[in-house]
C-alpha cells in the first residue's frame, strides 16, 4: 500500500513506517516532522492503539486514519484511542483519499484571516476585473503585499486581461504543493501592477486538485502575503468549497439585471450551506448606473450586506486594459476600487467618494 500512496502524490505522508514505532521513535518523529497525517494498521493490535494514544497526548492536530479488518471491537477501541477515521482492508485508493481529505479538513478547518474569496452570482459578472484591480490598489496605494489565486483552472483569462505572458501557473503549483519551496514558487508566479498572481496555465494540469493541494498551497503562501484574494469560477467543487469555508470574507459579485440579482440571493444561501458563517458573506454590486438599484435596495432584496457598489465604466476599463494599467483614481470606477481595497485592508482611504455615494448609494 505504501507504494501506491507515494505514486499518487496526493497525501501528506513523507515516510511510511512498516512497523509501529517505539516510544522514542515516535517522540522524535513528532518533534522533527510535525506530521499532519498518521496511518495505522489495526492488525498490529494493542501496539497500534498505544501508538495512537501517544500521538494524541502530544498532538491533537494530527489526523489519524486506521485501516484493517473492520472488527467492531477494534474499531471502537481505535476511535476511543483517538483515531479520526477507520477504513476497511483491502484499502481502495478512492476511499483512502476521501478519508484523508475529511480528516485533514477536520483538523485544519480554521479561519485564514488574510484570505478573501470572490464568487460571481452569474458568469460574466465582472468578478475577475474587480479582483485584479482590488489587488493592484492594495499593493500600490495601501502597501499590502498581495497575492491573487485564479480559481478557474480551465478558462481563466487574467493573463489576457493583464496583457502578460507567464510560465507555470496555479495548476503546476497545486501539483507541486507537497514539495513547494521558494524556487518552485517563483517558477509559477506572475507579477503585474504591483501584485503577484498564480494564473491559469495554458497547458492545463494532470488532474483536478483535491482540497489538501489547496491546503498546502495556502499554508505556504499565508505567511508570505498580507492579503490573498481568490477569484473563483461560477462552478465550485468540493475542494474550492473549502476555500470559502476558511475565508475571512466571501464576496458575491452581481450586476443589476434581474437574473443575476436573483442568483445572488441563491448563491448567498449556497455559500452559507457550505459552512461559511453568515457574517462573512457579502455582496458586491457591479456595473451600477445612477438612478437604478442602489445598495439599500439590494440589501433588502438579497438580505445581505452590500460591501461596495462599482459603477458601470466600460470605457475606463477598456482603456486601462489595453494599456495593462490600473483605472485612474480620477474615474468613478478607480475611486470605488480604492474604497473597497481600503475596506479589505481595514484602513481609511482619502476622501473623494462623496460623489460616488450620492450617485450609487
Amino acid at each position: 500500500m505504501s507504494e501506491s500512496l507515494v505514486e499518487t502524490g496526493q497525501v501528506f505522508v513523507k515516510r511510511v513506517l512498516e512497523i509501529p514505532p517505539t516510544a522514542y521513535e515516535l517522540v522524535r518523529l513528532l518533534n522533527t516532522t510535525e506530521p499532519e497525517l498518521y496511518l495505522v494498521d489495526l492488525d498490529d493490535g494493542e501496539s497500534s492503539f498505544e501508538t495512537v494514544r501517544r500521538i494524541r497526548e502530544r498532538s491533537d492536530s494530527t489526523a489519524i486514519i486506521a485501516f484493517g479488518e473492520r472488527n467492531h471491537r477494534a474499531v471502537e477501541t481505535a476511535i476511543m484511542a483517538g483515531v479520526d477515521s477507520v477504513i476497511p482492508f483491502p484499502v481502495q485508493m478512492t476511499a483512502l483519499l476521501t478519508a484523508i481529505d475529511e480528516a485533514i479538513r477536520e483538523k485544519t478547518g480554521g479561519l485564514i484571516e488574510n484570505l478573501y474569496a470572490f464568487l460571481p452570482a452569474k458568469a460574466g459578472s465582472g468578478t475577475s476585473t474587480i479582483v485584479m484591480n482590488t489587488a493592484a490598489r492594495l499593493a500600490n496605494d495601501l502597501g499590502r503585499k498581495t497575492l491573487v489565486f485564479e480559481g478557474d483552472l480551465r478558462s481563466g483569462v487574467m493573463d489576457i486581461m493583464l496583457g502578460i505572458q507567464h510560465k507555470g501557473g496555479i495548476q503546476h503549483a497545486l501539483e507541486r504543493a507537497e514539495e513547494m519551496d521558494s524556487f518552485e514558487w517563483e517558477n509559477n508566479l506572475a507579477r503585474a501592477n504591483g501584485a503577484e498572481f498564480l494564473l491559469t496555465g495554458r497547458d492545463g494540469g494532470k488532474a483536478l486538485p483535491r482540497w489538501h493541494h489547496y491546503h498546502r498551497l495556502l499554508n505556504f503562501a499565508k505567511p508570505r502575503y498580507q492579503m490573498m484574494l481568490v477569484d473563483l469560477p461560477e462552478l465550485v467543487n468540493p475542494a474550492t468549497m473549502e476555500i470559502v469555508r476558511r475565508a475571512a470574507a466571501t464576496y458575491i459579485v452581481c450586476t443589476p439585471e434581474l437574473a443575476p440579482l436573483r442568483l445572488a440571493k441563491l448563491r448567498c444561501e449556497e455559500t452559507a450551506a457550505w459552512g461559511a458563517p453568515g457574517d462573512r458573506i457579502h455582496v458586491l454590486l457591479n456595473r451600477s448606473h445612477p438612478g437604478e438599484l442602489g445598495a439599500a435596495d439590494l440589501e433588502k432584496l438579497i438580505g445581505r450586506k452590500v460591501a461596495c457598489v462599482f459603477p458601470n465604466d466600460y470605457r475606463t476599463l477598456r482603456e486601462a486594459m489595453s494599456e495593462g494599467s490600473i483605472p485612474s483614481l480620477k474615474t468613478p470606477f478607480g475611486r470605488s476600487i480604492l474604497d473597497f481595497a481600503g475596506q479589505l485592508a481595514g484602513v481609511d482611504t482619502p476622501k473623494s467618494s462623496g460623489l460616488l455615494k450620492k450617485l450609487f448609494g
